[in-house]
């Protein structure tokens, strides 16, 4: 018998399907994984989801973030979190009218993502200075900078009630687990802002993110669909490595098995989310984060591919 997490994606994902158009398939999906811990049947989740959707389109004109492709999955992280478009409007205001007030680099999308996640996490509009505090100390030189991961790790500090040196510190940590653990130094700069929110001891993610990197090569193409950033985010929040391993096994198998069929680009990290729901894991802003990732790297290759077909063109 399938797991509970996995049973409860099914029913999300066909009450999300039944309830959207068919074009918005993959923004069902994540919306479904959005709302996997949420407490409510389907059909509330989907009726608030739409209903903040819907908040979030009336007060926001089409090409304000968050995009329309991403409203729905936003809805459903408000929704789950028994959190309104409104309040997500007003946090982007907020933050909008901090960054006026103080000068300073402007957010990536918009303050979507900040905003979307302090909201779910608990935050307060009159925290928008400590977010600007937060994200100032941790922020990398301009050159070396990760914009949308910065943010949202200081919308996450800021809602827990962390100064900007605990944050600052709470990097360093994550830092030092990425190299202890031998990790792949391609993944150090993004998966240390996952690895910080989780703060786990060293030794612990040493020891969980080896049984999950030898678990993974045991199943074929599970550690190119995972990537060893999942990898490493689900080693930072669990106990047990091999508890974890064999969850992102079942999920990632199901992932594969289920019809209609996953994208690849979105295979692995719904298997992911999946999985850390599994271990007991609660990210309700975690999904809009998966499906921005890859809706941007779709638009970039979709960029890739017109630039190659125009030098072509060109050439001949």
């Amino acid at each position: 018998m399938a797991h509970a997490a996995i049973e409860r994606f099914k029913a999300l994902e066909s009450a999300f399907f039944n309830a959207t158009k068919k074009s918005e398939r993959l923004q069902a999906r994540f919306s479904a994984a959005a709302c996997l811990n949420a407490d409510d049947d389907p059909a509330t989740l989907v009726r608030r989801t739409l209903r903040e959707r819907d908040a979030i389109s009336q007060q926001l004109s089409r090409w304000k973030a968050p995009s329309g492709s991403m409203r729905l999955v936003y809805g459903a992280a408000l929704a789950a979190s028994r959190r309104d478009g409104g309040g997500l409007v007003k946090m982007m205001e907020a933050l909008s009218a901090e960054r006026k007030r103080r000068g300073g680099r402007s957010l990536s999308n918009g303050g979507a993502r900040a905003a979307l996640i302090l909201v779910c996490a608990g935050g307060t509009y009159a925290q928008a200075g400590m977010f600007y505090d937060v994200l100032e100390e941790i922020a990398a030189p301009w050159w070396r900078r990760r914009p949308a991961e910065e943010e949202g790790y200081a919308a996450i500090m800021t809602a827990a009630g962390e100064t900007p040196a605990t944050a600052r510190d709470r990097l360093e940590r994550a830092e030092r687990a990425l190299r202890t653990a031998g990790a792949p130094r391609s993944i150090h700069a993004t998966s240390k802002f996952e690895i910080a929110v989780a703060n786990p001891r060293v030794d612990d993610f040493t020891s969980a993110w080896t049984a999950l990197s030898i678990a993974v090569r045991q199943r074929r193409g599970l550690l190119r669909r995972a990537s060893w950033s999942g990898i490493a985010a689900l080693a930072a929040q669990v106990d047990d490595g091999s508890r974890a391993a064999d969850a992102l096994n079942e999920a990632d198998h199901f992932v594969q098995e289920h019809r209609p069929r996953v994208n690849s680009m979105a295979a692995g990290r719904l298997a992911v989310r999946l999985a850390a729901t599994m271990t007991g894991i609660r990210t309700p802003a975690g999904a809009a984060i998966d499906l921005a990732a890859i809706l941007a790297a779709q638009a970039a290759l979709i960029a890739a591919t017109t630039a190659t077909t125009a030098a072509v063109v060109a050439a001949t």
